[in-house]
């Protein structure tokens, strides 16, 4: 799992530094769009955790459209939101608001600290649903660098399962018996989710 989360981590880096170096629009008005976000996460829990996502896509217009991948913290489980973005920005000009939705998949990537399991258990974490949905004002400056913040709502789930074998004396024909008893716990995360951005 860590490969492949290393891997899509990777893959937006380079998606960055490419479009760093050959962005141009075209001739029907889209350009190829990156975006940096950084926020704080509240909710039940009590205490402020962090958010860091990376989304590239296509702005149209007044529509963006884009893939992204973050690194997601709350309470101590720790995930990486893979998600569909769509921005819509409500006028023309160097100052616009817009509105935003983010679905995905959330993929558990948590620690060993964070981990539920006992010794002698079979451990499995799972990820589940994610979204997002907010608004948000955006500063453009001449070269078409742009500052921003947003405010949403946000969504993920997550799930553990895990549970001991325990194995019974043998019977006669010299079988044993397995027994094993599975526990299983669903996350579902809720909270408010601020995030400050810089696109370009």
């Amino acid at each position: 799992m860590k490969k492949y989360i290393s891997a899509l981590i990777i893959l937006s880096l380079s998606f960055l530094l490419v479009s760093a170096q050959t962005k141009k629009k075209n001739d029907s008005g889209s350009k190829f769009t990156s975006i940096i976000q950084l926020g704080i996460l509240e909710g039940d829990a009590g205490k402020t955790f962090g958010q860091l996502q990376l989304v590239n896509g296509i702005q149209k217009d007044a529509w963006f459209y884009g893939l992204g991948v973050g690194i997601d913290y709350y309470g101590s489980k720790r995930s990486v939101p893979l998600f569909v973005d769509v921005k819509r920005d409500f006028k023309k000009g160097n100052k616009t608001p817009f509105v935003f939705a983010d679905a995905g998949y959330n993929v558990s990537w948590l620690r060993d600290s964070e981990k539920s399991y006992i010794w002698g258990t079979n451990y499995k974490p799972t990820g589940g649903l994610y979204y997002e949905a907010g608004i948000g004002y955006k500063f453009i400056l001449k070269n078409k660098l742009a500052f921003g913040f947003t405010a949403g709502y946000s969504f993920k789930e997550q799930k553990e399962t895990y549970g001991n074998t325990l194995i019974i004396e043998p019977p006669a024909d010299g079988q044993p018996y397995y027994n094993p008893p599975v526990d299983s716990y669903h996350y579902k995360f809720r909270r408010i989710s601020i995030k400050f951005n810089c696109s370009f």
